[in-house]
């Protein structure tokens, strides 16, 4: 099995609590921006499109509390993404149903008056479910949107393409928490992140796999250390150096990338994953 990082599985209550601002902010902003768009754009491929920003959006706002909660275990960050979906897509439920229901509509021109009969309606289906759970069956038995070319879509299929929805929302959340910031290196010893070296070290393009990891496993880092002279600007490998100061391990991530030349618009470019964060001792690397 190949050498790599394993986070320590490390989180603190206080750690927790600095992740819940911005799973917050992210549950208001990123829903009430969710239902208003595809109001605006009003194609179901665009709305399957936007379910899985929307899902990502709100895991990169729980991916900053968790960094700077130090939050190094995974499970604990997967908990805190399916909170936070379930949070959102439920405060998504409420901004459509009283845009829905409101008579000014989906519009945001409104005086004083209205934005307060809007937040007090926010408010009440916020704290009453009840409520939004029977209006949403409403919804559904009269339909909230059509197909070109057919009938509103209601019953049996609406509630499966909720669901769906529901799902793609959720699973783009927690897969976004689960790979981000808290299985990236973090030094124990400084209690802080590792940083990445910048720039990032060119090699020329790895052949194999199993020989690199072979060669770094017997301690061999001649591979990694390769003249820049050497290189093919068209295939090479990129070598990236995760440290931080005075942490004797460091930890690298090699990726073999080919570019393929287009004589119209942008180049190819492929990125091959070869190790992901296997730890380096070597104090001369």
């Amino acid at each position: 099995m190949t050498k790599k990082y394993i986070p320590s599985g490390a989180f603190s209550f206080t750690g927790v609590l600095k992740t819940v601002l911005f799973g917050i902010l992210g549950c208001i902003l990123l829903p009430l921006l969710y239902v208003l768009v595809n109001h605006w754009i009003p194609n179901i491929w665009f709305a399957a499109i936007s379910a899985v920003m929307f899902g990502l959006g709100l895991g990169f706002f729980i991916d900053l509390g968790i960094g700077l909660g130090k939050i190094r275990n995974i499970k604990v960050a997967a908990v805190i993404g399916v909170f936070y979906g379930l949070l959102a897509y439920y405060m998504q439920w409420i901004f459509f149903d009283e845009f829905m229901y409101n008579t000014n509509g989906f519009s945001l021109n409104r005086d004083q008056e209205g934005f307060t009969s809007l937040f007090d309606n926010i408010f009440f289906l916020f704290t009453h479910p009840q409520a939004l759970v029977e209006e949403i069956v409403a919804l559904n038995e009269v339909g909230t949107f059509r197909v070109e070319g057919s009938s509103t879509v209601s019953g049996a299929v609406l509630w499966a393409l909720w669901f769906g929805e529901f799902a793609v929302i959720l699973i783009s959340v927690v897969l976004a928490v689960m790979f981000g910031k808290a299985s990236e290196p973090f030094s124990e010893q400084n209690d802080a992140w590792m940083v990445r070296r910048k720039p990032f070290a060119k090699i020329p393009y790895i052949e194999s796999k199993d020989e690199l990891i072979e060669a770094l496993d017997s301690g061999d880092l001649s591979l990694l250390k390769q003249p820049m002279e050497s290189i093919d600007s068209t295939n090479f490998a990129e070598v990236i150096v995760f440290e931080s100061n005075g942490d004797p391990v460091k930890y690298i991530t090699v990726v073999n990338t080919s570019v393929v030349r287009q004589k119209l618009g942008k180049d190819n470019i492929r990125k091959d994953v070869l190790i992901k964060y296997y730890p380096i001792t070597d104090p001369s690397f």
